[in-house]
């Protein structure tokens, strides 16, 4: 197979990726990357690793030749990845969270490396719920203890601790819009929700006593600045 590259996915020349890939198989031991997966320098090696593979079977209009081809065989790619190996990479992720917390109780949303962890575990219950779950994903998530009942109290109240941390830490809940915690929270974007709310714009509307707890943090509901009126395609629902 004589072929060569014709544009990269970006600037980054393709050795600079490779490099990248091996030093995420020498840390992990494999290449079953999420697509959505991304570098601490924020670089998406997960779609990277996926054109390769589009190319290998030659769909889309990359192309890749024989030399790329054994350096990526040397670090174990594997060119075809099923749904269940993506299920698993998921998974995986899970198990390294219950190490952590003893529990999978993932707030929605969590993020690790980039990818969002809590809306994924939140799918696998609808799933459950719906019977779509294969016996072996219900019994290994299962082990994990995972509660596929858990209420959207509870994780408001998940949120609201996160405020509070910042409340403490910096005396006011002036979040700015793209602010995302140590732990993965957007917690600029769950405060910009409450308001949005807590002014009725949104289907559902804060109860009393969620007001009251926020208004205990120092909650300014009426903010006008830039940064908490930023237009943003990104805005999710959270919580």
């Amino acid at each position: 197979m004589n072929k060569t590259s014709k544009r990269q996915y970006t600037r980054l020349d393709w050795d600079v990726w490779y490099e990248l890939a091996k030093e995420y198989y020498e840390t992990n031991h494999h290449l079953r990357i999420p697509v959505k997966y991304r570098t601490n320098n924020d670089l998406l090696l997960g779609r990277w690793i996926e054109r390769q593979r589009a190319a290998y079977h030659e769909k889309g209009v990359y192309q890749i030749d024989e030399r790329r081809i054994y350096l990526l065989n040397q670090i174990e790619m594997e060119w075809t990845l099923g749904i269940r190996t993506q299920w698993e990479i998921w998974y995986q992720y899970c198990v390294q969270y219950y190490e952590e917390y003893k529990n999978i109780d993932i707030p929605k949303g969590y993020l690790v490396r980039h990818l969002p962890l809590g809306e994924w575990i939140s799918y696998q219950r609808k799933r459950y719920k719906q019977n779509k779950l294969r016996p072996e994903e219900t019994d290994k998530l299962e082990r994990l203890g995972i509660n596929w009942q858990i209420r959207t109290r509870r994780e408001w109240d998940e949120w609201y601790e996160q405020a509070s941390c910042y409340y403490k830490t910096y005396g006011n809940l002036e979040v700015p819009f793209n602010y995302v915690t140590e732990s993965g929270y957007k917690l600029g974007i769950w405060i910009n929700v409450q308001r949005e709310k807590y002014r009725g714009t949104r289907k559902n509307k804060l109860e009393e006593s969620e007001v009251f707890k926020l208004n205990q943090i120092g909650m300014l509901w009426g903010i006008r600045s830039e940064r908490h009126l930023e237009k943003s395609t990104i805005l999710q629902k959270s919580s």
